[in-house]
């Protein structure tokens, strides 16, 4: 491994930029290192913090800065302009563990792979204050194959827990989506078969905000949640009809639908569609084959009833507002 490009795509993001750098810089790194760091158009402080590291550190981050255009434009544009044999692209807001990073860039990404994935934890604003890294490393490889016969049974949520070869990705686009950019560019990466390493190396904090579970909860931001999740689910859709013949990806397919069904369900229920607008929704996923999904759990199982049966809609998006995404939700993101 000669060389790692990472890419952090920064918006107004001066109050946490620093830690994630610093984070980063923080490694035993036995290769080269560049940071790209893409300044979104940001009007706070984020530029002037980027310049002090960008002048301390020349020989490892670059800055670039565009016109706003969200996470998608700016990961293209450090994309496009990285140089390593491998790239990683890490959020802002987040940080990694000390010499986490490192430690699986040495023990396993080599040559034989275009993919290495590995762990994290979700810490919230409760979680932050208290939270102590523990010392000892037990990380160990627990899959080596290809993508397809993984990506039914890994997360395609995020890019940020994956390390890719830039050969193998690099014509490879995130999309301008109302949301799961992540997962539309995972598609088309785990789509490929390329060779893949997961590792449970647990190197990722992904910070979550006080208010950040609930604060874009209003019925405008949802409806148009639910359509980025239809498009996403339409997609997916695509992909296993174009390769109907492989029964590993029908299945993997399948069961990548029935976990996206979680979040999408969880926006539909946060929307106050009307009844008929909910039934004529499911009406479109079941024309194009979407709806019923496998039932791979009993979520899947309530999912199906309460798509089968708009009338339990409102009695159901009720209960999820004032009882799950209040009280059970911020639990869940601590476990």
């Amino acid at each position: 491994m000669d060389k790692l490009s990472i890419v952090i795509p920064a918006y107004n993001v001066q109050n946490v930029i620093e830690r994630c750098l610093d984070s980063i810089l923080d490694q035993e790194y036995h290769i080269d290192v560049e940071i790209i760091v893409v300044n979104d158009g940001s009007t706070d402080n984020t530029i002037g913090i980027l310049a002090r590291y960008e002048k301390r550190y020349p020989d490892i981050i670059r800055i670039i800065t565009k016109e706003n255009g969200g996470v998608s434009s700016a990961r293209n544009v450090g994309l496009a302009e990285a140089q390593g044999e491998w790239i990683w692209f890490c959020d802002a807001d987040d940080y990694i563990k000390k010499n986490g990073l490192s430690l699986v860039l040495d023990r396993f990404v080599d040559s034989s792979i275009d993919v290495c994935t590995f762990s994290s934890i979700t810490l919230d604003a409760i979680a932050q204050k208290s939270f102590a890294e523990q010392d000892g490393d037990n990380a160990v490889c627990i899959f080596e194959g290809t993508t397809i016969s993984e990506f039914g049974m890994r997360s395609v949520n995020f890019v940020w827990n994956h390390i890719y070869r830039l050969s193998a990705i690099q014509d490879i686009h995130f999309r301008t989506v109302p949301i799961g950019e992540d997962v539309f560019f995972n598609l088309e990466v785990y789509r490929r078969n390329l060779r893949i390493k997961c590792t449970n190396a647990n190197v990722y904090r992904y910070t979550v905000s006080e208010n950040q579970l609930t604060r874009r909860r209003d019925p405008e931001s949802m409806r148009k949640a639910v359509q980025g999740y239809e498009l996403l689910l339409e997609y997916a859709k695509c992909i296993q009809e174009e390769h109907k013949n492989d029964r590993t990806l029908v299945d993997s397919i399948d069961v990548l639908i029935a976990n996206q069904f979680t979040p999408f369900m969880s926006r539909l229920l946060s929307a106050r569609l009307r009844t008929s607008e909910f039934r004529e929704l499911f009406l479109r996923l079941k024309k194009k084959r979407i709806f019923p999904i496998k039932e791979i759990d009993k979520k899947c199982k309530i999912y199906n009833y309460i798509g089968e049966h708009p009338v339990s809609y409102p009695a159901m998006g009720f209960i999820h507002r004032n009882l799950f995404v209040p009280y059970i939700l911020p639990r869940l993101s601590r476990n």
